[in-house]
């Protein structure tokens, strides 16, 4: 009987271990996404900084109907090249990455860009989560390629940080994007937690994942390969070797195992610099380069 007990109890203890791991994962997710951002003044641009840099409101809704706001910036009245979709990180809104969408729009490009849910200009209490950010991503290109300024016009995408694992992950559901250049982003919300969060964070990951899938059904665990498989488009992948907020080895290293030499891709490793040191003038070339190349 005591060796009966005690096996009960064992079972009771660790089935509460499981729970409490459950929980706090779930917990720790809903946390980090719970709220609504303001982009710090420090970190954000304003669009009188760009004299020639003409700007046009664009009101869309996210999947569930709640307001997300756009813009349709341009450089003067020439024929646009193409359509650049701009996908920011988290913690920021659009007008944190002005400066690059000025330089894509005064190379001759139409740069529609916007804030995520719970971000800045647009509507929602909190921002949900990781598969909420390709939810919004979708909305936005159809907004934005139902212009008539931007119809009919080839399409690339350019995404940071969570903004990067958006527009690789989205390739799955838009054939028509010809090129993706991403940033210091991640595969998806399980190699994120994995390689960032470390021991801990494999013993939160499950929880983690429950609450994804619990909030967003078929939308979650979403990832960049899964759209590289699905996508003909060319892919520029740019890391920083010392970024400790999101490891090179959550993005830039998993997909180079698997694409290296598939032509494709092209991979760019940023010595020495962090989550935001990636912002290089031969990082701005490279994407305008790929951009070309990919809607000639």
């Amino acid at each position: 009987m005591k060796q009966k007990r005690l096996w009960k109890g064992l079972a009771l203890a660790l089935a509460l271990v499981i729970l409490g791991c459950l929980v706090l994962g779930a917990g720790g997710y809903a946390m980090l996404f719970a709220g609504r951002v303001e982009t710090p003044a420090g970190r954000r641009y304003e669009p009188s900084s760009f004299p020639g840099l003409e700007a046009e409101a664009v009101a869309f809704s996210n999947d569930r109907g709640e307001a997300l706001a756009g813009w349709l910036y341009r450089w003067g009245d020439a024929e646009p090249v193409g359509l650049v979709v701009m996908v920011h990180g988290m913690g920021n809104g659009h007008l944190a990455y002005l400066n690059v969408t000025a330089a894509f729009a005064k190379a001759g490009w139409l740069v529609f860009a916007y804030d995520a849910t719970g971000n800045d200009a647009s509507g929602g209490s909190e921002r949900r989560g990781i598969p909420q950010a390709v939810l919004d991503l979708d909305a936005a290109l159809k907004a934005a390629e139902a212009l008539p300024e931007a119809r009919g016009l080839p399409v690339c995408l350019f995404g940071h940080s969570l903004g990067a694992h958006t527009v690789c992950a989205a390739l799955a559901d838009h054939p028509e994007v010809r090129a993706v250049a991403a940033l210091s982003g991640f595969d998806g919300t399980a190699a994120y937690i994995r390689e960032t969060y470390g021991i801990p964070g494999l013993i939160l990951l499950p929880g983690a994942l429950l609450w994804e899938k619990l909030r967003f059904g078929g939308a979650a665990g979403r990832t960049a390969m899964e759209g590289f498989a699905a996508s003909e488009a060319r892919v520029l992948i740019v890391h920083g070797t010392a970024d400790e907020t999101v490891p090179i080895s959550s993005g830039l290293e998993r997909y180079e195992a698997v694409y290296g030499n598939d032509p494709r891709f092209t991979f760019l490793r940023i010595n020495g610099a962090d989550h935001g040191g990636v912002f290089t003038p031969q990082v701005r070339e490279a994407c305008l380069e790929l951009f070309r190349e990919a809607c000639q």
